[in-house]
């Protein structure tokens, strides 16, 4: 019976975020209601509510999966740098296929994969390496360079939504790797 449940519940949410997904293609999520979101998912409000508080509430929770399933993405590739230029690949592709999302979510919100998740992991191997590189920064010195690193990669995912995505996830990979590949310590 629980299964049942979980899986009726997972349904729901699905067709809620399908919902959410047609009407951003349509217009900003500030400017439809819970009652467009019920009507393009086929619920009723008292279901909407049973599984979010609101629309932010519902934007802030997809993006929070979304930066759980982008976690994977941000793996050293075992090499001496940081990121490779097939990490970019992947993370383009990713945005890419959630771009009606990111489009909105972009203008109003650091995504969490760059303001924590991706700062966070990094952190060390960013340290590593400026070891290894005889130079050596604070803890503050590192943190300022990876959220100028995270503000830009916003920047250029942001730039490229707006675009339409319409350079591929290999092109936008090359921009960053080319930009930094002998410019920065991070790569």
């Amino acid at each position: 019976m629980d299964f049942i449940g979980n899986v009726r519940y997972q349904s729901t949410e699905e067709s809620i975020e399908k919902a959410v997904m047609t009407l951003l293609k349509r217009k900003h999520y500030d400017s439809f209601s819970v009652k467009d979101i019920c009507i393009e998912a086929g619920i009723n409000r008292t279901t909407f509510y049973a599984h979010y508080q609101d629309i932010n509430d519902f934007m802030i929770k997809f993006e929070g999966n979304l930066s759980k399933k982008m976690q994977a993405i941000w793996k050293p590739d075992g090499t001496s740098t940081v990121f490779g230029q097939d990490v970019f690949i992947a993370f383009f592709t990713f945005i890419q296929g959630y771009k009606v999302f990111y489009k909105a979510f972009l203008k109003d919100h650091i995504p969490s994969f760059l303001a924590t998740d991706m700062l966070k992991k990094h952190k060390e191997l960013f340290k590593q390496t400026m070891f290894r590189k005889g130079w050596n920064y604070t803890d503050a010195e590192i943190d300022y360079h990876l959220h100028f690193f995270g503000g830009g990669l916003k920047a250029l995912s942001g730039r490229w939504i707006q675009n339409d995505c319409k350079e591929t996830p290999e092109q936008m990979a090359k921009i960053i790797y080319e930009e930094y590949a002998n410019k920065s310590t991070l790569f």
